[in-house]
């Protein structure tokens, strides 16, 4: 029920302040697992991402929002769980490996945090969770909610936001984490170049 409130209300916000233009929407699977990988600009990103996306996602948020307890339990009932920023996370891989084994989609943000002006490095994270669960990759290029919701701002700045789904792939034999995570960072962004 929390899920749903928040969904429709942040649809109904959107609808205001920053309406959204999807295209690629064929390229989202149905059913079964699958990696959605996005770049990120803004704190508004997940927000777009789960009133975009035609399933629920499970997807990370960083530990520290947990820390309240109010806060913590909403998030929650989003299907959101903490990770640790900075470091290898082990046990936010874990949960997320096991929402894929389970045939449930999960949305990863390759570079592990906000870019200002040009794209980062990637992290091994989402490289990982590709390799190990076999599931596609579908990537998402996210453009205009840094001008919607910019950093540092407490509210919206009316702004459209576009999303661009691309087709999904495999990873296949990458040779490492670090070079699986830097193909799907390079996938997302070729959908920014279009």
């Amino acid at each position: 029920m929390i899920y749903y409130f928040t969904y429709f209300f942040t649809k109904f916000l959107s609808f205001i302040f920053f309406p959204r233009r999807v295209t690629g929407w064929e390229h989202v699977p149905a059913v079964g697992a699958y990696i959605l990988a996005s770049n990120h600009i803004s704190n508004l990103d997940p927000v777009v991402m789960g009133i975009s996306t035609p399933r629920r996602l499970h997807f990370m948020a960083k530990i520290e929002l947990f820390k309240n307890p109010l806060v913590g339990w909403w998030l929650k009932q989003l299907w959101t769980f903490p990770v640790k920023r900075g470091e290898a996370d082990f046990a936010a891989l874990k949960e997320s490996l096991k929402y894929l084994k389970k045939g449930e989609p999960v949305l990863v943000y390759p570079e592990g945090t906000r870019r200002m002006d040009k794209p980062l490095k990637p992290q091994p994270g989402s490289g990982f969770l590709a390799m190990k669960s076999g599931a596609p990759v579908v990537p998402v290029y996210v453009r205009g909610s840094d001008k919607a919701m910019p950093p540092g701002s407490k509210f919206f700045k009316r702004s459209l936001v576009t999303v661009t789904y691309g087709k999904p792939f495999l990873v296949g034999n990458c040779s490492s984490y670090e070079a699986s995570s830097q193909r799907i960072l390079d996938e997302i962004y070729k959908l920014g170049n279009d």
